[in-house]
């Protein structure tokens, strides 16, 4: 079996097979120096990285472009600070996907519908109606386009 197909049935595993929008052509897997997977590749941006004590492929800012997350929507000031890398508090969530888990890996988008941040959902569904603490705490983040809202300024 190829690294690509073995790829392509961990992300159906993972993901499911209708969540999956992607052209398994453009897929450029890298190793780690002991050969295990450690970054995957689409059009050479870095999609997903590869956890080794789970087996477990973390999407990155850009699987949100092609992988069917779960989601949380927040508000634009809250979305500012999820590009900075802040964890997005509970009560500043507008809605969230119906099949949002604990621990689930979810994609933080604007009020517009673009992803900001992809990271690790801290409450359930039922939790975020309580509307304290913090609920996503994101890995990685969209780009900064204005280089006015800088983190240093």
């Amino acid at each position: 079996m190829s690294p690509k197909e073995m790829l392509y049935g961990l992300l159906t595993y993972l993901y499911g097979s209708k969540n999956i929008d992607l052209d398994f052509n453009k897929i450029e897997i890298k190793f780690n120096k002991n050969n295990r997977l450690k970054y995957v590749y689409y059009n050479g941006r870095p999609i997903f990285t590869f956890r080794n004590n789970d087996g477990y492929l973390l999407p990155l800012i850009e699987a949100a472009r092609y992988i069917r997350l779960p989601y949380v929507v927040v508000d634009e000031e809250t979305a500012k600070h999820a590009i900075k890398g802040k964890s997005v508090p509970a009560k500043f969530i507008v809605r969230a996907s119906p099949d949002l888990r604990p621990n689930a890996e979810v994609a933080v988008l604007d009020i517009k519908g673009n992803p900001v941040a992809v990271g690790r959902a801290i409450y359930s569904i039922r939790e975020l109606s309580l509307g304290k603490g913090y609920a996503v705490k994101p890995r990685d983040t969209a780009e900064l386009d204005d280089p006015s809202t800088d983190a240093t300024a």
